[in-house]
């Protein structure tokens, strides 16, 4: 991806893994794991780069615009990684090309759309938000790529749509398993490859530039599919990956959001054992209080309140265990309700 007329993720698939061929570099990923990366994105992380782009208040003009991709490219990249950088441009200079070519008349049209519903859109409003514009437009080259931000976030969302159907067997509905198959449907013009045969290294090669957020989907899918691929949601970051080597991987190699420097697979072994050490505590703290009570009410069987010293032990329990089950509290709190019930007795 060096210029804007080679913008689009090149990638060699051999039937068995993807490698993705980029400014020199060489990455290779499982089958789904393209459209796993991709969907790590949070678009509201877009906006930040493209006010930080040098270029943002200058004239519009295509030029202007070829330049501000790169520098577009290049920060994201960065930021959020090659294949991401390298979708999110593409898609963008899709968009800002309709922008360039089109004739005064057709590109008032194409921004006219964009500003429709303004004032009920949210994501529109978000986009325009502490930018110096209060609708969009092409007045300067920040002003285009904000225009195309509003197109773009519509354009992840059908991949995010298409990616949720494939992951999770609750959204395949009738209605849905009809809406993604229509990806491969011969008459539909959402498929945009480029694809070439090259021969290097002894050998023939194919090679196909995908050229929007929309047909990864569509490529990684058909693949996907053909193949069973498995695909895992990390118990750490809640997001999905494909499990390279062992196939019981439940953590992915992806920075961990407690801790950017670390993977999901370092930290998530690390907090299993935590919440392990945390459950053992628990238990022993609570096996050693509900006997305490038990041996109590067998001296003292006319006490009541011990009977309901550990009625409440108990139910008190089993109220925590099934919060912290949901994601509703943490071990830590049952440790200091335990704590507490306690001293209490100590009292």
């Amino acid at each position: 991806m060096h210029t804007v007329d080679s913008i689009g993720l090149t990638v060699e698939f051999d039937g068995k893994k993807n490698v993705v061929l980029a400014d020199g570099q060489v990455t290779e990923y499982p089958i789904g794991g393209m459209a796993c990366e991709y969907a790590r994105l949070h678009p509201t992380a877009i906006k930040q780069f493209i006010l930080d782009m040098p270029s943002y208040g200058e004239a519009f003009s295509p030029d202007a615009v070829a330049e501000a991709l790169m520098q577009m490219y290049e920060a994201l990249s960065k930021g959020l990684g090659q294949l991401t950088g390298i979708m999110i441009t593409t898609d963008f200079a899709n968009l800002l090309t309709d922008y360039t070519q089109a004739t005064e008349t057709e590109c008032s049209e194409l921004i006219a759309h964009n500003n429709e519903g303004l004032a009920e859109d949210s994501v529109k409003q978000f986009i325009l938000k502490d930018t110096g514009f209060d609708e969009f437009g092409i007045s300067t080259v920040g002003h285009a790529f904000l225009s195309a931000y509003s197109s773009y976030a519509y354009s992840f969302v059908g991949f995010r749509h298409m990616f949720d159907i494939l992951m999770s067997d609750d959204s395949l509905t009738d209605e849905n398993i009809q809406g993604f198959y229509s990806m491969f449907d011969v008459t539909d013009n959402i498929q945009h490859f480029d694809f070439n045969i090259l021969a290097y290294g002894g050998a023939f090669h194919s090679v196909y530039t995908i050229k929007s957020s929309v047909s990864l989907m569509v490529f990684e899918a058909a693949h996907m599919i053909d193949t069973d691929a498995k695909v895992v949601k990390c118990k750490n970051c809640g997001n999905y990956f494909v499990p390279v080597g062992r196939a019981d991987r439940v953590y992915c190699s992806y920075p961990a959001p407690q801790d950017n420097d670390k993977a999901c697979r370092d930290i998530g072994a690390q907090n299993t054992l935590i919440r392990k050490r945390k459950n053992d505590t628990i238990a022993s703290e609570y096996r050693r209080l509900y006997m305490r009570l038990t041996m109590q009410q067998k001296r003292h069987p006319q006490d009541e309140q011990i009977k309901a010293k550990l009625a409440e032990l108990i139910e008190t329990m089993q109220r925590l265990r099934k919060q912290r089950d949901e994601g509703e509290i943490s071990s830590d709190k049952i440790l200091e309700w335990l704590e507490h019930f306690s001293s209490l007795l100590e009292g």
